[in-house]
Order: structure tokens, then C-alpha cells, then sequence
């Protein structure tokens, strides 16, 4: 299997995995957790499941939300390190 179809694969599966109920809540469909998000979390996940990297995703925050540079970064780092130690997210690319 080619890197491309492989990581296709991977973005179907990340997206299949994970269903949203309204903005602030999330069930992960293999481990059967129930998740309550806030609205800027649950945007940040849906952007990361349709496949943004972690660079993309500070630049989209900054803009929707209106904060610096910096601080959106930071606030994408930790996100995305919570998710991993969640066990939510494994790709290193984010």
C-alpha cells in the first residue's frame, strides 16, 4: 500500500471513529467514551479529524477566534498533546 492510500485510510478511519452530538459532545466509537467538549475544542477536533495539520490549525484559531499568533499555537500544542495522552489521537504529524 502506497503512503497516500495509507494515510487516506488512516483520515476515513480517524473519521469514522469519532461522532459528534451537537457542538459540545463527542462518542469515540472503538473505546465507547463519551466526551463533553467545549465549542472551541470540538472545532479544533473536527479540524484535525478533516485531516489539518497542527501548523494549519494555529493559523485557523488565530483567525477564528481572534487571539495572536503565539497563543493560539500554544493552545493547539496543548490541545493536541491532551488528545494524544487521551489515547484520542496517535499520528505524529499533529
Amino acid at each position: 500500500m502506497s503512503d497516500r492510500s495509507e494515510a487516506k485510510n488512516k483520515d476515513s478511519n480517524r473519521s469514522s471513529r469519532f461522532r459528534f452530538y451537537g457542538e459540545q459532545f463527542l462518542l469515540d466509537t472503538i473505546s465507547g467514551s463519551f466526551f463533553r467538549v467545549t465549542r472551541t475544542a470540538g472545532f479544533i477536533l473536527r479540524a484535525l479529524i478533516d485531516g489539518k495539520d497542527q501548523a494549519e490549525l494555529a493559523d485557523i484559531v488565530e483567525h477564528r477566534f481572534g487571539i495572536d499568533h503565539s497563543r493560539a499555537t500554544r493552545d493547539v500544542e496543548l490541545f493536541v498533546s491532551e488528545l494524544r495522552s487521551l489515547g484520542i489521537i496517535e499520528n505524529p504529524r499533529y
